[in-house]
């Protein structure tokens, strides 16, 4: 069994997935870790979700982690994600990285430690979006340049980046349908006067509020028609069945940069 290590594990989706662990028969739950400022550091695993203990007690030591661990799942922040990346390195542990709000520069970062260990990018765990970018990539190569491409998403009060990680991804995939750089076709922000919309343009707008766990969608607006692909996610649960497939996945896999299309593809 796959022993996975929690980077995170006082937040909504590390104590969901101590539960899910807890009812998996591919793996077992190796540790968590957290800022050493967190509430949850020093308390039991079990109990932080809910569970009967299970003599595991929250660390902030990161090389305990990854020591502890076959393969580390991130659900942190990306400035906390960063500072992990070196110690997983150093200890040879493969990370998967479910944290957004990276640049350019922080994913060279990770192609480069590709190099020593196992690393995996996922912007969004949930299947109903993992089929979402096929569909998305699908929808741009089908459909002209008369169809402007708008990307929504929605995420709970206290998320730090805008666009969401998943919006980026979305917006890769319509890009590549379309065959362009989506650095030449991206539009993140209107204010005021902004003249007509350019063709092509790939355009981006993010609403913030309550405890939604994430809703995305991608609108192809045409003439007297309009093409909606959306996913809405309302339980935290519909990212773990993914992220322990893709981890115990990782564990076995030897050093690169993976993303999820590289696990479907066997």
């Amino acid at each position: 069994m796959t022993g996975i290590g929690l980077f995170g594990a006082g937040g909504h989706m590390g104590t969901t997935l101590i539960r899910a662990i807890g009812e998996s028969p591919l793996c077992t739950l190796a540790g968590g870790c957290e800022r050493p400022d967190a509430p949850a550091v020093g308390r039991d695993l079990g109990e932080l979700a809910g569970l009967r203990p299970l003599g595991l007690v929250v660390t902030d030591d990161p090389g305990a982690l990854c020591d502890a661990s076959d393969v580390v799942v991130d659900y942190s922040a990306a400035s906390a994600t960063m500072a992990l990346l070196p110690v997983a390195v150093a200890r040879r542990t493969p990370l998967l990285v479910c944290t957004t709000g990276f640049g350019e520069a922080e994913r060279e970062a990770f192609a480069e430690a590709g190099r020593a260990i196992p690393v995996m990018l996922g912007a969004n765990m949930s299947r109903s979006v993992l089929a979402m970018y096929e569909l998305v990539r699908t929808a741009a190569r089908r459909l002209g340049e008369e169809f402007d491409i708008e990307i929504f998403d929605f995420h709970p009060w206290d998320k730090i980046d805008a666009p969401s990680g998943t919006a980026l991804e979305l917006a890769e995939h319509a890009a590549a349908g379309r065959g362009v750089a989506l650095a030449d076709a991206m539009v993140t922000a209107r204010h005021g006067e902004t003249g007509k919309r350019r063709r092509g343009a790939i355009g981006f707008s993010s609403a913030r509020g309550g405890d939604v766990p994430g809703e995305n969608s991608v609108f192809f607006a045409g003439p007297g028609q309009r093409l909606e692909i959306i996913s809405r996610v309302t339980d935290h649960r519909a990212f773990a069945g993914a992220t322990l497939e893709a981890a115990v996945w990782l564990a076995r896999q030897g050093p690169g940069f993976y993303g999820m299309e590289d696990m479907a593809a066997g």
